[in-house]
């Protein structure tokens, strides 16, 4: 089932075998099972969310900005040619330099290339629609999966001075993938 687009500040992606949706209400169901998925939270702090915070959060995130308007929200189900959901993508983009992007992709959905194709399209997304030349993300250093994705795709340990963008636990590292210069 294809969740109705109506209006949305960003357009649906494709990669191969995978339809990027824009977020809507009406993933929150589909998504709830998706995320019931214990291995999920195998890295993470979070625990599987209640179906109402995930309409909630879906809502906010619909809107493709942050209440204060400072940051752009771009979130995106996947969806397989088969029409199963698998789990999402997103991006928070601060500033051209300063995009953080994530990934949470479900058992099932694991060890085909889903991930690496979906990020790959909303990073190519990102950068020619929103001229984004650095991208960032932290991951749990015991999290080969996610390091290996992180690797496919370009990015590297974020140096010393790079770093002092996030706030690490002493279990995380941070990865970023700088297209120019600025």
């Amino acid at each position: 089932m294809t969740a109705p687009s109506g209006s949305t500040p960003f357009p649906a992606l494709s990669a191969p075998s995978l339809t990027l949706e824009p977020v809507s209400i009406a993933h929150a169901e589909e998504m709830h099972a998706v995320l019931a998925d214990p291995s999920i939270y195998e890295f993470l702090s979070d625990e599987p969310p209640t179906l109402e915070w995930l309409r909630a959060a879906y809502a906010r995130r619909a809107a493709g900005r942050s209440p204060d308007g400072a940051e752009q929200w771009f979130n995106w189900m996947l969806r397989r040619d088969d029409g199963r959901l698998i789990g999402y993508v997103q991006a928070t983009i601060e500033s051209r330099d300063r995009c953080w992007v994530g990934y949470v992709v479900s058992r099932e959905g694991r060890g085909q290339g889903h991930a690496t194709r979906a990020v790959a399209a909303m990073i190519e997304y990102l950068v020619r629609a929103h001229d984004v030349w650095r991208l960032l993300a932290t991951v749990d250093a015991g999290n080969a999966r996610s390091i290996a994705l992180l690797d496919r795709l370009g990015f590297d340990l974020a140096p010393p001075h790079v770093k002092e963008l996030a706030e690490l636990g002493p279990d995380e590292r941070l990865y970023q993938l700088e297209l120019v210069s600025g």
